[in-house]
């Protein structure tokens, strides 16, 4: 997993993008059918609390280079950096919902501590407020109906 997710950084959609999505382009994707497409780890069209917590802690895996459990402000900027990349792939209403989900794994989201360290901890206590913020509808999933759109066929 962790080799897919090295490979997804490599070519931006979240700094996540699954192999399988790689074929269509941010042009050709919502931000909700990029986010369905690497969150919603069983395909079922629903992404739930689990399932953000399990790939965001395959996230916090990716860019901790050093491996000593702690994003430090350098690795931060590389996520950052990767974050902001998705974004600029975006115009309008699009990239100002991408913009909300990368924002969801900023430092300043996700340090609780203030300290200037990330550990895997503090990365997946904010993983329910991110995941409140983006089920709109508060039915326990996002879906692409919390992007506004209907589920594809």
């Amino acid at each position: 997993m962790k080799t897919k997710i090295v490979r997804a950084i490599c070519t931006g959609a979240l700094a996540l993008m699954p192999m399988a999505a790689l074929a269509q382009t941010a042009d050709q994707q919502t931000p909700g059918q990029q986010f369905m497409a690497t969150w919603d780890l069983n395909g079922d069209g629903r992404a739930t609390l689990d399932e953000l917590k399990e790939m965001r802690a395959d996230v916090f895996s990716s860019f901790d280079s050093n491996e000593d459990g702690q994003l430090d402000a350098e690795e931060y900027a590389v996520f950052d950096s990767a974050r902001a990349n998705d974004v600029s792939n975006y115009q309008g209403k699009q990239r100002a919902q991408m913009q909300k989900m990368a924002d969801g794994m900023r430092m300043d989201a996700t340090d609780t501590d203030g300290n200037g360290l990330v550990s895997l901890e503090e990365f997946q206590a904010s993983t329910a407020k991110w995941f409140a913020m983006l089920d709109k509808n508060g039915d326990g999933a996002i879906t692409m109906a919390d992007f506004g759109k209907p589920p594809t066929q």
